[in-house]
């Protein structure tokens, strides 16, 4: 037995009737007393763990399988139990056949169970254990902590989305990451003149609509933008102030200055709309432009006085 190996797995519709033993296994007996009636289970305290289990959305129940037979099982449910702390909490419960404790099998089980939780979005699980258990060590080494006392029981709770949330705010970074970079590489591709990738930037059906009207349907029709605006301009600048990131959008502002063939200098702020695609290109860009040269129109009075001038990017 001591280099036994168990398979855990859910445990099937049909293998729900073995919960009223592992139930029964799982009540803890002081040293030297004596097991109580089976009947015990069907007490209404105990009942609550198991009664109609697979009913409700917050049942989840994995088994210890070895050589065919299931020795072992961890579930849990939102339930007014010895362990309930509020309805949005999973209570679980953890048992193995007597001659299958000891062996690391309860600590897989637990464990597993933790992830499957995790996974289904639960942010944490409460658990009662008598204070005497030597289970209380198990739970704590799993990062259980003391919630509150009842009498000669723990509460303990565990946070199970804490390594979930650190896993996607890092995957998230990265992303933004990507997404910043790829941007910045769209503005050097203006102040060096140089297609650097815009094909592979943006996508075959990419829409890149200017402040001031134009639009260009496709990645071909954007690199013939590039390359022939390129010969009848430059761009002395284009700096980037802040980004902002939410779901598949970026928005980036920035300030904007470039100087036409024939002297006409263009200098405005603006703000990029960016939509991107599930390969991580830009699929949808929009661009908004604001005149630099601002100026209060009521400074001589409540009499509003308009500079006449052209708006060349609006």
């Amino acid at each position: 037995m001591k280099n036994i190996s168990a398979n855990i797995r859910k445990m099937r519709p049909e293998e729900y009737g073995l919960l009223r033993e592992f139930l029964y296994q799982a009540i803890y007996l002081p040293q030297g007393a004596a097991s109580p009636p089976r009947s015990v289970i069907e007490l209404p305290e105990l009942q609550v763990y198991i009664a109609s289990f697979g009913t409700r959305p917050g049942d989840h129940c994995l088994v210890a399988e070895t050589e065919g037979r299931v020795v072992g099982a961890a579930w849990s449910r939102i339930m007014e139990d010895y362990g309930h702390v509020d309805d949005d909490t999973p209570s679980l419960a953890i048992s193995l056949l007597p001659e299958y404790r000891g062996l690391g099998i309860g600590t897989l089980l637990l464990d597993s169970l933790l992830q499957l939780l995790q996974e289904a979005g639960y942010l944490r699980v409460s658990l009662s254990v008598q204070k005497e258990n030597p289970a209380l060590h198990l739970y704590e080494r799993a990062g259980f902590l003391i919630h509150s006392e009842k009498g000669s029981e723990y509460v303990l709770l565990r946070k199970v989305s804490h390594a979930a949330q650190q896993e996607k705010t890092k995957m998230e970074k990265a992303t933004e990451n990507s997404r910043q970079s790829k941007i910045r590489q769209w503005f050097s591709m203006w102040t060096d003149k140089q297609d650097t990738g815009i094909l592979h930037l943006f996508a075959p059906d990419a829409v890149y609509i200017e402040s001031w009207g134009p639009q260009y349907q496709g990645s071909e029709k954007i690199r013939l933008w590039f390359n022939e605006w390129n010969t009848r301009g430059t761009v002395e600048r284009w700096d980037i102030r802040q980004y902002f990131h939410k779901a598949d959008q970026t928005v980036v502002e920035w300030s904007f200055r470039c100087v036409m063939r024939d002297g006409i200098v263009q200098s405005f702020d603006g703000l990029s709309l960016i939509r991107w695609n599930s390969a991580e290109q830009i699929c949808f860009l929009q661009e908004f432009g604001c005149n630099e040269n601002r100026y209060d129109p009521y400074v001589h009075g409540k009499e509003p006085e308009f500079r006449q001038e052209p708006a060349l990017w609006f």
